[in-house]
């Protein structure tokens, strides 16, 4: 390539540059800042959102367990989010040392996914609530829910796996119950 070519090349590709250059300018420029809004969104979502996004501090646990409880109350009857909230808050009612409340969550998460036939969730429900009640010093309550456990675990709708699950799950804190009960 001769060399009056080759600067021709160079300046034009030089002008073409600097000619783009406003226009990479103005692209990287600062968007407007997106308003989010919450439209369509239900009650209870905006409360299990609003519990979803507290710190994971000891001392927000409350207040987030009253978030769920809300969601949960909030929901419609058939709604499976349901029992995720009343669970989420059982738990959370536990780790601020309140045994008594979590056990009467747990359980009306065992009760709602019985009325939604979920019958592995209900038995598993029942399972965690017969533990803090054992926990809580209510041995005749943990057996109760123990018993309602055993019963759905011996459901037909079961598979082999979750039935073995539940029973596993349920092995040793009836001792400790009947132990209570004495």
């Amino acid at each position: 390539m001769h060399s009056s070519a080759r600067q021709l090349l160079t300046l034009s590709s030089t002008l073409l540059a600097l000619a783009a250059l406003p226009a990479a300018a103005r692209a990287q420029a600062t968007l407007k800042p997106v308003r989010v809004t919450a439209q369509g969104v239900s009650r209870a979502d905006r409360l299990r959102i609003e519990a979803e996004v507290l710190p994971t501090r000891l001392d927000q646990f409350s207040k987030a367990a009253r978030l769920y409880e809300q969601s949960a109350a909030a929901r419609e009857a058939g709604d499976t989010a349901t029992t995720t909230c009343l669970r989420t808050a059982a738990f959370l009612r536990y780790y601020t040392g309140n045994t008594r409340a979590s056990t009467d969550l747990m359980e009306k998460a065992a009760q709602r996914s019985t009325e939604q036939g979920d019958v592995a969730g209900a038995a598993t429900s029942y399972i965690d609530a017969a533990i803090l009640a054992v926990e809580a010093q209510q041995g005749a309550r943990a057996l109760d829910l123990g018993r309602r456990a055993e019963q759905l675990a011996a459901s037909p709708l079961l598979t082999d796996a979750q039935r073995d699950a539940l029973r596993t799950r349920m092995v040793g804190w009836h001792e400790v119950a009947v132990a209570l009960n004495r």
